[in-house]
């Protein structure tokens, strides 16, 4: 072979050295230790609850609690709530805005799960519904039953503060006042009756301000009541004003799931936990007394989210 065959394969041979160097090849892939600490892809979940949840504190210890419990599982969980009355809570579900709800009213919610909006239900606690007004008592209603209270509070045309805004609170005070005096109150006719359309600590503050009654839950009479000096308890807690709380699912998932089954289990432990001055704002349902259970028992329906 001549000088120039030899110099064209050498020549050759680099070329093809020099592109095979510089062709990517592919990477092994790094082995995985049993003591990775890849963090969880984060997951959201939205939450529409009451005023009174958010208004006593429970909220304040009930979600990072819960975050926390989720992460010891291997869920990377953070919840996002929206604090407005059941009845705009529900509304939020069924538009598809949230994926689980804490509410309080029976009546409704089990229109929600008629209707395919709460996938399943489970009564989490309970705490008592009071009417408070003046000290004084214009009215003349301490001590009476909830029903007679209203219809001294309506004779007297004495201040009212309602709600005013589809909540649970709210739905239970219209209810009173049919028993009452056979219809509800309107505000434009009836001067008395003032329609705050907030939440419970602002209509609890309202009320103050106007020296007027109002019916609020136990737990955030409690939490505002070193704010309320006008006011005091006028109708004690009673069977017929139970005020019963319950955790829903919207949209199922295993986060949704999770959840569930910590408000069944370590939930029930933070809920009865929160007191003021050593009195507890809820009680949970299995702490629940059997002449409470008695009461409970015609709100609890509904498939649970325990076993979903």
């Amino acid at each position: 072979m001549s000088k120039i065959g030899y110099l064209i394969i050498i020549i050759v041979a680099i070329v093809a050295v020099a592109a095979f160097l510089a062709f990517p090849r592919p990477q092994a892939p790094m082995a995985q230790t049993a003591t990775s600490t890849a963090t969880p892809q984060k997951i959201v979940l939205y939450m529409a609850t009451t005023t009174s949840v958010k208004d006593t504190g429970l909220l304040d210890v009930l979600i990072p609690d819960f975050e926390k419990w989720a992460t010891s599982r291997g869920y990377n969980i953070e919840v996002r709530y929206t604090a407005v009355g059941t009845g705009q809570a529900l509304a939020m579900a069924a538009r598809g805005d949230v994926d689980v709800v804490i509410v309080h009213a029976p009546s409704l919610e089990k229109q929600y799960l008629e209707n395919g909006t709460l996938k399943c239900r489970d009564v989490i606690a309970y705490n008592f519904f009071i009417i408070v007004g003046p000290r004084d008592d214009p009215a003349g209603a301490r001590g009476l039953t909830a029903t007679e209270a209203f219809r001294r509070i309506a004779e007297a045309k004495a201040p009212f503060v309602s709600r005013g805004d589809r909540s649970g609170t709210h739905l239970m005070e219209l209810s009173l006042w049919r028993r009452a005096i056979g219809r509800e109150p309107d505000p434009k006719n009836d001067t008395w009756y003032i329609s705050a359309g907030a939440g419970m600590g602002q209509t609890l503050l309202l009320a103050n301000e106007k020296r007027a009654y109002t019916l609020s839950d136990t737990g955030t009479w409690l939490r505002y009541r070193d704010k309320l000096p006008q006011l005091d308890v006028i109708v004690q807690a009673a069977p017929d004003l139970i005020n019963i709380y319950s955790f829903s699912i919207v949209k199922l998932s295993n986060a949704t799931r999770l959840m569930a089954q910590y408000m069944k289990t370590r939930g029930l432990e933070v809920i009865g936990n929160l007191t003021i001055n050593g009195v507890p704002l809820f009680t949970p349902i299995n702490k629940a007394d059997p002449k409470a259970m008695e009461w409970i028992k015609t709100a609890i329906f509904g498939p649970s989210c325990v076993e979903r």
